[in-house]
């Protein structure tokens, strides 16, 4: 199956959820233990990339999956606003994470680590269900090699920058652990470090993740 189908169906979930939500819905399901300040977050995740069809290489467009594993930390516990009917209430959530990029129709990868933000919108909150915005930014090592210059496709290693940014909802299976599901944009460039002019970006057309987090209040 196309990644970009299963995006489009992610993303009507994902949309139903937040637009269709109703922030005062009841139930004994309670946030605020879990997005407690100090509060420790491990999380795993998966994500798959389908880069736009104008960029082909040897006639197979460029698609890519990825591994990360994470350890964040919720420095603010639940932030609360008392404008605008309080939809921006939320928790922060600030980690490091190394990840790892394959590109099967490459036979390359990417290995880097760097920063994870995740912004959980409690207000629009569906008893268990919990939707978020998140952005990472994951300098590394490749060994890729693709594209031309003549099309602006051109990019090559060895160092890259590989640049994340979502939204999607968890689900709270229990007040500890929650699996998520969401789309998600990824950029990757060297930023012109490697010394030449001639290198220009891979950008994603559609794209999802589908993980696992752990909540640990600290201190116990």
């Amino acid at each position: 199956m196309r990644v970009s189908v299963v995006a489009v169906t992610v993303g009507l979930l994902i949309g139903g959820v937040v637009i269709g939500a109703a922030p005062s819905a009841a139930e004994d399901f309670d946030v605020d233990p879990i997005f407690s300040r100090y509060a420790i977050v491990i999380s795993g995740e998966s994500a798959l990339a389908h880069f736009s069809d104008r960029l082909k290489n040897n006639g197979a467009v460029v698609q890519a999956w990825n591994l990360s594993a994470r350890v964040s930390i919720l420095p603010f516990g639940i932030t609360r606003f008392r404008f605008l009917d309080s939809v921006f209430d939320g928790a922060f959530e600030v980690g490091v994470e190394p990840s790892f990029e394959n590109f099967p129709t490459e036979r390359v990868t990417f290995a880097g680590g760097g920063l994870y933000l995740r912004y959980y919108l409690l207000h629009f909150r569906y008893k268990r269900l919990v939707p978020w915005v998140d952005a990472s930014i994951a300098p590394g090592w490749t060994n890729l090699q693709i594209g031309h210059v003549s099309n602006e496709t051109r990019l090559s290693g060895p160092f890259m920058n590989l640049i994340q940014a979502g939204i999607g909802v968890s689900y709270f299976i229990s007040p500890q652990a929650a699996i998520y599901v969401g789309l998600q944009a990824q950029h990757i460039s060297n930023a012109g470090l490697d010394g030449s002019n001639d290198n220009f970006a891979l950008n994603t057309a559609a794209g999802m993740v589908i993980g696992f987090s752990w909540y640990v209040k600290w201190p116990p």
